[in-house]
C-alpha cells in the first residue's frame, strides 16, 4: 500500500520541472498554540472556515484582488442548502475527483445533520471563505484576523476548517493557529498532511484522498458522516497539540492517483487555468509593488 503523498516534495519536484529554480518556502513553526473544548460539543456553536472559494449560484466575486493567490476573506450564511453552493476552483486534482459534492470539501449538510441530531449544538449563522495566499504575512495579519474578528461576532465556540490546493492547506493552517491562539478550538480536515503538519496545528483528520475530497468521496454521505465524527472525537479527546488522526479510507478507485499527481505527465494547471494563474500571479506582483499585499 503506498504511502500518503507528501506534497511539499511533489510540488518542488514538479515546479523544478517546470522551471522555476526557487522552491516555495513553505510556513513552519515548532510552537503549536492549543485552546481545549471548553464545554460539551453537544452544548457547542460550531462555525465552518474553507479554502474552497466557495460562492453561491448566480452570484461572483467582482474584485480580482480577493481571487485566489492574494487573499481576502468572506462569509456566506450557513443556512444556504448544498444545493445553492459550488465552488469555481481549479486549483483540486482534477484528473481524480470532482467539485460536483459541495459536502465533500465544504461539509454544510453533514454539519446540519450533526446539529439536528445533537452532536452539536448550533451553527453559526455565518460560514467563512478565505482566499489562499503566497503572502504568508497577509493570512497572519489580515485574512486570520478577520476570520477570529467574525467567529467572535457570532459567538463560535469551536471551528471546522478545511482546505483544498496546497497553498491552501498552508492558508487554513495559519489561520486555524490564530483561533487557537485566542481560544477557539480548531480541527483541520486534510488531504496534504504533510503541509498541515508542516506548518503546525493542534488537530488534523487526514484522510489520504485526492485534493478536493478531504471530507470524503463525492457523493458518498455516509463516508462524510463517519469521517465528520473522527473529526468530532478528535476535538472531545486531543489534550496535546499535534495531534493527527488518520481516517482509514481508501479512495474507491484505487491509489493510481498518488503516482500521476503533480508530475510532467499530469499537470496541475494547463491550458486556460494555466493562463489564468499566470495572470494572478502577475497581479500579485502588482499588489506586491505597490504595498497592497
Amino acid at each position: 500500500m503506498a504511502g500518503y503523498v507528501r506534497y511539499i516534495d511533489k510540488t518542488r519536484d514538479y515546479y523544478l520541472s517546470q522551471g522555476y529554480d526557487k522552491p516555495y518556502q513553505w510556513a513552519h513553526f515548532e510552537e503549536v498554540p492549543f485552546a481545549p473544548l471548553p464545554k460539551p460539543l453537544s452544548t457547542c456553536r460550531v462555525t465552518l472556515v474553507s479554502t474552497s472559494e466557495i460562492s453561491i449560484r448566480g452570484q461572483r466575486v467582482e474584485d480580482e484582488s480577493q481571487m485566489g493567490i492574494v487573499g481576502g476573506a468572506y462569509a456566506i450564511a450557513s443556512d444556504l442548502p448544498a444545493s445553492r453552493l459550488y465552488s469555481p476552483s481549479h486549483s483540486f486534482d482534477q484528473a481524480a475527483t470532482t467539485l460536483e459534492d459541495v459536502d465533500a470539501f465544504f461539509p454544510t449538510t453533514r454539519l446540519h445533520e450533526a446539529m439536528a441530531a445533537g452532536r452539536i449544538g448550533a451553527l453559526t449563522a455565518r460560514f467563512h471563505g478565505v482566499f489562499n495566499a503566497y503572502s504568508q504575512r497577509r493570512t497572519r495579519e489580515r485574512d486570520a484576523p478577520a476570520v477570529l474578528e467574525r467567529c467572535r461576532e457570532d459567538g463560535a465556540d469551536v471551528a471546522v476548517l478545511v482546505p483544498v490546493c496546497p497553498v491552501c492547506h498552508q492558508t487554513i493552517s495559519l489561520v486555524a493557529r490564530h483561533l487557537e491562539a485566542n481560544g477557539i478550538p480548531t480541527v483541520v480536515f486534510a488531504a496534504a498532511r504533510d503541509i498541515v503538519e508542516h506548518v503546525g496545528v493542534p488537530r488534523v483528520v487526514h484522510t489520504d484522498f485526492p485534493l478536493g475530497s478531504p471530507c470524503g468521496e463525492p457523493n458518498n454521505a455516509q463516508q462524510q458522516r463517519e469521517i465528520l465524527e473522527i473529526g468530532f472525537k478528535l476535538l472531545e479527546r486531543a489534550f496535546l497539540p499535534r495531534t493527527t488522526l488518520q481516517t482509514p479510507f481508501r479512495w474507491s478507485k484505487g491509489e493510481q492517483w498518488k503516482d500521476l499527481v503533480f508530475t510532467p505527465e499530469q499537470p496541475w494547471k494547463s491550458g486556460e487555468v494555466e493562463q489564468d494563474w499566470l495572470r494572478k500571479k502577475e497581479l500579485y506582483k502588482k499588489l506586491k509593488a505597490e504595498g497592497k499585499v
